[in-house]
């Protein structure tokens, strides 16, 4: 714990002790400007929108750049570490390019390519490329070599060498070389902005020195520092989920009173099922970013006050259901902390009100700024959660649990979501929710799957029990099937842009899914459901990464050709 704090006293000492030096008249205030004038000017920036101008034009860059740079290294870097001839012939030509230094190279690059973005994004992405390609080159010579064996042996081939022992043993290496690179990619787009440049983090640092405007120098350099912390985690939460099996870094200090107890209501509020919000704002928010309309302040409220609602709603129904009987001490279902005593039933409801409270506080305001339709949907979005397992006709118990859940958590957050940002919304965003809140509805099919038994002898009438076990598994087939065949229709209607398409890049996952939802085994089942989650969000994040490099590609107009 002392270590912790000594991470965030030291940075803070830092700023104290440079506030003291300017004001004292130590350090000359023309040229270092203090910490609390450096935060006025940066909040100024935030509000005028300037900042996010400038810095949404350096994100697309690095991330386009990014994408064309480290995809093709990735493809030849397994080509190079499974086939000697090619990394013979390879290899030596790589390593004699990575050490010229990148920005070195502009000047040719922009004779080729003019000055405009494409000199930019060829600039970023030669900077990435060479980083991830010898890294993934080093992470596939180093794989054991019986792994390649065992895989001749059993009748493996090149392709599947490829994708099951080399793309995997590899991985580790790949995200090493994937984070140097975003990093470098970083450090060259400040540089290349220097040149000619009006739009960008770098071009606004640039213009700011050359107008001596130190403050916003300083607010620049902060967005950079910022930036390169955001993409480093990033990056690590991506690896953290395609590197499942390599165990978490754990902290050898025992926790104390208050992080037991802190750790007992986050359980509470079971944090795993968040996707199921997290993932429909996020993508109300980037298609209203799509169609050029963003706060960052108002997207922050929006994703805390449904958050807080939905962990609301799991803990007043983990309540109801324990009142009702449904849960006991061997249910699977329920966080659990009232069945092992951490929490008292009481406690738990109080829990979820406040959350509740906390929700509607921030409806409140978010109403106040974009008016009474987002009060509409607060009511009824609480209403929903609370009445889900409450009274005598919850919802979850009458059969329009599935219904409820695709309607509050998809249509209805998405939609909420871009109306905060863009106050406006139409029939096209009602479209371009359905693939998640397919996923969505999945997520409680597989649930009600899991418990049709048991909700049958209890009397708590689902869709699942009406229907029974075999259209329940044709139903959930359905769910998980029809957002892979709404969104290419999306796109071929030209609701969606193409690059949303990354999303069906999850398909495996769901075929492996639908394997499981054949078994009888409850235990199994119950794997379903955490499974489902998570292709929902993987889904769903990869829906927002393809609005957001359409964006990118937009904005820099690299397919208009501007």
């Amino acid at each position: 714990m002392r270590d912790r704090w000594l991470s965030f006293i030291s940075p803070l000492l830092l700023l104290l002790v440079w506030e003291a030096l300017v004001n004292s008249g130590t350090l000359d205030a023309r040229f270092f400007s203090a910490p609390s004038t450096v935060a006025v000017t940066f909040w100024k920036l935030l509000e005028s929108g300037e900042l996010l101008r400038h810095t949404s034009v350096s994100v697309a860059r690095v991330l386009v750049g990014f994408v064309f740079g480290a995809a093709p290294a990735v493809a030849l870097g397994m080509l190079m570490g499974i086939w000697r001839p090619a990394r013979y012939a390879i290899e030596p030509l790589a390593a004699a390019l990575y050490p010229i230094p990148k920005i070195a190279i502009l000047p040719l690059i922009i004779i080729l390519f003019g000055i405009g973005e494409t000199s930019k994004i060829i600039t970023i992405a030669i900077s990435v490329f060479f980083l991830v390609l010898l890294n993934t080159v080093a992470g596939v010579l180093a794989v054991d070599g019986r792994y390649f064996e065992v895989g001749r042996n059993l009748g493996a081939r090149r392709w599947d060498l490829y994708w099951t022992v080399a793309l995997p043993g590899a991985l580790p290496a790949i995200m090493t070389g994937a984070k140097l690179g975003l990093g470098f990619a970083l450090t060259v787009i400040v540089g290349t902005e220097f040149l000619g440049s009006r739009e960008g983090i770098g071009a606004l640092i640039w213009l700011s020195y050359q107008s001596f405007n130190i403050d916003t120098m300083f607010a620049g350099l902060i967005v950079v520092a910022l930036l390169g912390w955001l993409s480093n985690l990033a990056l690590e939460e991506v690896e953290r989920r395609l590197l499942p099996w390599r165990p978490a870094p754990r902290s050898a200090e025992p926790e104390s009173a208050l992080q037991q107890r802190l750790s007992v209501w986050w359980r509470a509020t079971r944090p795993f099922s968040f996707t199921a919000s997290v993932t429909p704002v996020l993508l109300g928010t980037v298609i209203a970013a799509f169609d050029g309309a963003f706060n960052l302040v108002l997207f922050a409220l929006t994703l805390v006050g449904s958050v807080a609602i939905h962990a609301a709603t799991n803990m007043v129904n983990d309540y109801y259901d324990h009142v009702k009987g449904v849960d006991g001490p061997n249910s699977l279902g329920p966080s659990g902390v009232i069945q092992q005593g951490l929490l008292t039933p009481r406690q738990m409801l109080a829990g979820g009100i406040t959350l509740f409270a906390l929700g509607a506080a921030i409806g409140v305001y978010l109403t106040w700024i974009s008016g009474p339709f987002i009060l509409v949907l607060g009511i009824l979005s609480i209403a929903a959660g609370f009445f889900y397992t409450a009274g005598p006709a919850a919802l979850a118990y009458i059969g329009l649990g599935e219904l409820t859940v695709f309607l509050f958590m998809g249509p209805v957050m998405v939609f909420g979501s871009y109306f905060v940002q863009a106050r406006t919304a139409d029939l096209r965003i009602f479209l371009l929710s359905l693939p998640i809140a397919f996923l969505v509805a999945a997520i409680l099919h597989a649930n009600n799957l899991r418990d049709i038994e048991g909700d049958r002898s209890l009397g708590k009438r689902t869709f699942a029990t009406f229907i029974g076990r075999t259209w329940s598994n044709r139903e959930y087939y359905l769910l998980v099937a029809a957002a892979y065949v709404t969104l290419p229709a999306l796109v071929l209607t030209g609701f969606a842009p193409a690059w949303v398409l990354v999303a069906c890049l999850t398909a495996p996952v769901a075929l492996a899914n639908a394997q499981k939802a054949t078994s009888d085994e409850p235990r199994v089942l119950n794997t379903l459901i955490r499974r489902t989650a998570a292709l929902h969000g993987r889904f769903g994040q990869l829906m927002v990464i393809g609005f957001m490099l359409a964006m990118a590609m937009q904005r820099l107009g690299v397919l208009s050709g501007k």
